[in-house]
């Protein structure tokens, strides 16, 4: 029987089809409290458990790739912290403001 809350699961297949990914075991927010990375306020807290974090390449990697791949409600509404990155820094690295001088 899996003791997994229902939404954890529903996450991990939507987001790895079915079951986390290998490093995911290592990661140092796998005991955290998720809320964590999802509250408002507490971005520099998540972040400091990010630093820590031995998988932090991976887990940036994944989850810039999955919201890249998605569909553009996934990058638009990017929230919470995940590798160690903000919703909103998730953003910048997909949607960069362009400059006028780097318009040829």
């Amino acid at each position: 029987m899996n003791t997994e809350p229902h939404g954890y699961r529903v996450l991990m297949k939507l987001l790895f089809d079915g079951e986390p990914p290998a490093w995911r075991d290592r990661a140092a927010c796998a005991d955290a409290d998720p809320s964590l990375f999802h509250t408002a306020g507490r971005t520099a807290a998540a972040k400091a458990v990010c630093a820590t974090c031995p998988v932090l390449a991976e887990c940036r990697e994944n989850q810039l790739s999955w919201e890249a791949n998605g569909p553009a409600r996934y990058r638009d509404n990017a929230f919470g912290v995940v590798g160690g990155l903000s919703g909103a820094e998730r953003r910048r690295i997909h949607y960069p403001a362009r400059n006028a001088k780097d318009v040829a």
